[in-house]
């Protein structure tokens, strides 16, 4: 009886381990170049598991927007490693001359930092390998186009809802948010500015926002994407704090991998490092 009880607490505690990946994934692919440097590239990931097996979702963009490509993934998992590969390309939007690398990934699970690590190939010699590195996301997975933005700043944003216009696919820098030096505390000296944007906010209950973290490239590329999303999060974390809904709010990072500048300057780099919000809904 005893061994019964025991091999049952043990299929369930790996049922609850396999539950644990259900959901949406962000994260970044770290492409090793032939030269010694590397590329970032941000992924999203889909995750289903049925007992040890995995199927889901990849999806990839490139930058400038709007190109994407949505795949099929299929997989498993043994003890705390996951193995996926990308099967097929169900949508895509690419732009002419490039092509897609449909990727096979290893990783294992982290259940501590809730986090997946490991690395990936491509039976395409022209794609390069690397390491992927994937964090639970608290936004739906997005299977349809890329979103188009357009730029503003927030005092833009305001006259427009003064003037009773459209702010949705409004996105802007903030730009007095800022942090201490490789941390994800928010410095004092951004709190009257984070507290215009929980004004307005409270005044639009309709308005649901993203927060996208940055970084220069200064690091290592996994820190980077960690922090951009822990930065990301932490401005998340001020708005939840001051009564803004949670369920208003989604966020992710992106690392170094969309820098609006070359990391060649202090002044570049600074430029690099940001906070961005978009707006979703009105």
């Amino acid at each position: 009886m005893k061994k019964i009880i025991v091999v049952f607490l043990f299929l369930m505690f790996f049922k609850a381990g396999f539950s644990q990946l259900d959901g949406s994934w962000q994260g970044v692919l770290i492409q090793e170049n032939k030269d010694g440097s590397s590329s970032d590239f941000s992924i999203w990931v889909s995750i289903k598991t049925d007992g040890n097996k995995i199927n889901g979702k990849l999806r990839s963009e490139q930058v400038p927007p709007p190109y994407y490509k949505v795949s099929e993934i299929q997989g498993k998992m043994e003890g705390n490693k996951i193995s996926f590969e990308e099967t097929s390309i169900i949508k895509e939007n690419t732009q002419k001359g490039f092509f897609w690398c449909l990727i096979v990934a290893d990783l294992q699970y982290n259940e501590k930092e809730n986090k997946l690590k490991g690395t990936y190939y491509s039976s395409n010699e022209l794609c390069l390998p690397g390491t992927l590195v994937l964090v639970k996301s608290n936004k739906t997975f997005n299977s349809n186009e890329t979103e188009i933005v357009e730029s503003t700043t927030l005092d833009e944003v305001k006259k427009l809802l003064t003037n009773q216009k459209s702010v949705i696919g409004k996105q802007f820098v903030l730009t007095a948010v800022t942090f201490q030096s490789a941390k994800y505390t928010i410095s004092p000296i951004s709190y009257s500015y984070l507290n215009q944007l929980v004004d307005l906010l409270i005044k639009n209950p309709a308005i649901a926002i993203h927060l996208k973290g940055h970084t220069d490239s200064d690091g290592e590329d996994e820190a980077n994407f960690l922090l951009s999303q822990r930065r990301a999060k932490s401005v998340a974390n001020y708005l939840i704090k001051n009564g803004i809904s949670t369920g208003r709010i989604t966020y992710e990072g992106h690392g170094e991998s969309r820098a609006l500048a070359k990391n060649d300057t202090p002044e570049n780099k600074q430029i690099n490092r940001r906070v961005e919000l978009l707006i979703l809904t009105q």
